[in-house]
């Protein structure tokens, strides 16, 4: 990258918010999640980390969120409907205003992890997951770090908005 590059993606930056890097922070640690359970694990093979409270199991999901799945078109489906959704959020993101950081910080989070995800469906025509958490032999769905994203992504956008009116004035 040139001197003269590297001043306009600063300025892009600096106009677009740092929140711009948190798409690109969560894609790059979900796939190289996905691609070191690819290489270490068998599909379906388990390896406990804390005991059998979070285990690390390789799984292939074609459905979508917690493994819903509509049948044989169910891959083509989600991935239309994970490209409608992130091109909403990129749109949601680029017109939100810069004073509404955290606004702006979830929905970059959620659209890493859709885009992470779409990767896979692109790639795969299909979903790594390899989280597994739970007490007592009883697991949520197996998920993965662009799963997550959406997610902390979702309740911080949930919080931003609920409480939107809620913060004290300054003096």
């Amino acid at each position: 990258m040139g001197e003269s590059e590297a001043v306009v993606t600063g300025a892009a930056t600096r106009r677009l918010g740092m929140e711009t890097i948190i798409p690109l922070v969560v894609i790059a640690l979900d796939q190289i999640a996905k691609a070191w359970v690819r290489a270490s694990l068998d599909v379906n093979e388990s390896v406990s980390v804390v005991g059998e409270a979070v285990r690390i199991t390789y799984i292939h999901n074609e459905g979508a969120a917690f493994g819903l799945n509509i049948g044989r078109h169910s891959p083509i489906v989600f991935l239309v409907l994970a490209l409608a959704a992130s091109t909403l959020v990129l749109y949601l993101f680029l017109t939100t205003s810069r004073a509404e950081r955290l606004q702006r910080i979830a929905l970059a989070l959620i659209l890493g992890g859709a885009l992470g995800n779409i990767i896979d469906r692109i790639r795969w025509n299909m979903v790594v997951d390899f989280m597994q958490v739970g007490l007592a032999g009883h697991y949520w769905p197996i998920f993965n770090v662009a799963d997550s994203a959406v997610t902390v992504g979702a309740l911080l956008l949930a919080w931003a908005y609920l409480f939107r009116g809620a913060r004290p004035e300054r003096s």
